[in-house]
């Protein structure tokens, strides 16, 4: 009666005692527990998968809102996606708001090129220009006035998402950047070359440069300002318009408005606007073609969690042409499972949007008997998720300066760390175009640091690091903390498992996932007799004497014996939860 009576307190009450203590706190938009559908669906399919939260919803409707009593609508915004819907508002102006190559072209968006309206091709459109501007601040005022309960900007980036296109050289855009030139000290512009910012045309100096070169071998993103302050200029521009949206989201409710993004943040630059943003609800490449399990979104999910935000992640396009064409289901139970084991979610794979080169746009419907399990084993164990933060067995100190020159860099040490099961927390370092200075508070965690840039931290940051890593054991090379740290957890399996192990005061669990995917069978391969290790009272639950296993196979939890702090667990299918807390020590 007793163990029947705490469960009732774990499954029900618990989480809403949690919600209730984290209302008004930073990404308090999301739970951990949450289920989120990415777009609408019908009201048997959210029952399904116990919904919570539609995140890229259309302009709410009554028919809508009822399909989705009960669950958070958030309406969609698109930036480079709702050509025609800007096209029907300004049907005699919109080439006003598009954005201008060095050639004053306008510019297709790369992964619409198959879609046109009224014979006119899907145009990426400038964050700068008024009529742009004014038709996305009308999008966002009728989607508040709808009642949605926040709102989603797809695309976020706006103009600066096009960067890498070459964008963009319209009249505004050049106009902007002369006033940030000028904003700069003299002597800084001096060494640009700026000597009179108030009549530099950054155009006309990229046309000059370019006519320098007779072979035409340069672009205009090798420019020497483009990479630095172009960048710069776009991003922050961007960031400011983005806050504008949240003021006038808020303003038109009169109360706070939730604001999410787009933000697949392991595209770089995509954290410049993150202070305006709640949540991010975006696209994140799992490389689906990579043979097995890709670790690639852990990155993603740490980054989030740098930045105190919550992170509802879907896959990209490429990635659900693949599972659609090969049928492989299974990866996507894989990525379920990773993102909840690390604190964060994985939108429910209902409708995605697919897109190759070759078929352009489609669409996967997954098979919700594969997938809604999971979801509901997530919502029964609501208390196993929210309350828990990352144990760090490492702190790895990440300049986004050095992200976005060389992101392949920190792919590699990510997955190489998750390959070793190194539990790592990231701590972000700010730029010019990402806020975010270290701060005292950022050096109290004791674990060991890995810190494998200090050239590309700002001189303040740089100067704080240096105080601090005097106190503890510092390593420059991943190779270096593989033969020096020992993981809290540590785990033997016939196959690959990666471990994650979080805590929260007097209580932690470890999330153990198989990584032994089969695409013969697309499942992957049960493991028996994995013998996971623990290093109790690091995870602050010493003597702990029995765990709980808990599993999307079984409703109930298993019993197992704590040994020297090893456990045994008999099978471990896809995904299973060991958890250690005063209870668990108080049992027999």
């Amino acid at each position: 009666m007793a163990y029947a009576l705490r469960m009732i307190v774990r499954r029900f009450f618990l989480p809403i005692l949690l919600l209730s203590a984290t209302v008004g706190a930073t990404g308090a938009a999301l739970q951990r527990s949450d289920v989120v559908f990415m777009y609408q669906a019908n009201r048997a399919t959210y029952e399904a998968y116990g919904a919570t939260m539609v995140a890229w919803g259309g302009t709410p409707n009554p028919a809508a809102r009822a399909e989705a009593a009960g669950l958070r609508f958030f309406g969609s915004v698109g930036m480079v996606t709702e050509f025609a819907r800007y096209h029907r508002r300004f049907p005699d102006r919109y080439e006003e708001g598009l954005c201008r190559d060095i050639e004053g072209r306008p510019v297709k968006v790369p992964w619409l090129t198959d879609h046109q309206h009224e014979g006119i091709p899907y145009w990426w459109c400038c964050t700068a220009q008024p009529v742009f501007r004014q038709y996305l601040r009308e999008r966002v005022i009728e989607t508040v006035r709808a009642g949605a309960d926040g709102v989603h900007i797809d695309d976020h980036l706006g103009t600066a998402g096009g960067l890498w296109l070459g964008l963009c050289f319209c009249d505004r855009c050049v106009a902007g950047f002369r006033e940030y030139l000028t904003g700069l000290p003299a002597e800084e512009r001096r060494a640009l070359g700026v000597e009179q910012p108030e009549a530099y045309d950054y155009r006309a100096e990229v046309r000059r440069w370019l006519a320098e070169d007779p072979a035409r071998r340069r672009s205009p993103t090798q420019h020497p300002l483009w990479a630095s302050h172009w960048t710069i200029y776009q991003c922050r521009a961007q960031a400011a318009f983005m806050q504008e949206l949240r003021d006038l989201a808020a303003q038109t409710a009169g109360r706070p408005v939730p604001i999410a993004a787009n933000a697949g943040l392991l595209w770089p630059r995509h954290l410049s606007d993150y202070h305006t943003l709640d949540l991010f609800s975006a696209e994140t490449d799992h490389e689906a073609a990579a043979p097995g399990f890709s670790d690639r979104p852990l990155l993603a999910y740490r980054l989030a969690e740098a930045v105190g935000r919550p992170y509802a992640a879907t896959a990209g396009g490429g990635d659900w042409a693949f599972v659609k064409e090969h049928g492989r289901h299974g990866l996507v139970r894989g990525w379920i499972a990773l993102a909840y084991a690390a604190g964060q979610l994985f939108m429910a794979p209902h409708r995605q949007w697919c897109y190759t080169p070759e078929k352009g746009t489609h669409w996967y419907e997954g098979p919700a008997d594969r997938f809604a399990p999971l979801y509901q084993f997530v919502r029964r164990n609501a208390a196993l998720l929210d309350a828990f933060e990352t144990h760090a067995d490492l702190t790895v100190v990440l300049p986004h300066r050095a992200f976005v020159r060389h992101p392949e860099r920190w792919f590699q040490i990510a997955d190489q760390l998750a390959a070793a099961n190194v539990s790592y927390r990231l701590l972000l370092a700010g730029d010019e175009i990402v806020t975010r200075p270290l701060r005292a508070e950022d050096f109290t965690d004791p674990a060991p640091w890995l810190v494998p840039d200090r050239e590309n931290l700002l001189p303040t940051d740089r100067a704080l690091l240096e105080r601090h890593l005097a106190e503890r054991r510092t390593f420059s090379e991943v190779r270096e903390v593989l033969a020096r740290v020992e993981p809290a957890v540590r785990v033997t399996a016939p196959g690959p498992v990666r471990v994650l192990p979080r805590r929260r005061p007097g209580a932690a669990v470890v999330h153990l996932l198989n990584r032994d995917y089969r695409p013969a069978r697309d499942d992957v391969e049960p493991q028996r007799a994995v013998r996971v290790q623990v290093n109790l009272a690091a995870l602050g639950v010493a003597g702990a004497s029995t765990c709980r296993l808990w599993s999307p196979e079984s409703a109930e939890p298993a019993r197992l014996p704590v040994t020297d702090g090893a456990v045994t667990v008999p099978v471990l299918g896809l995904w299973c939860v060991l958890e250690f807390d005063p209870v668990a020590r108080a049992q027999p």
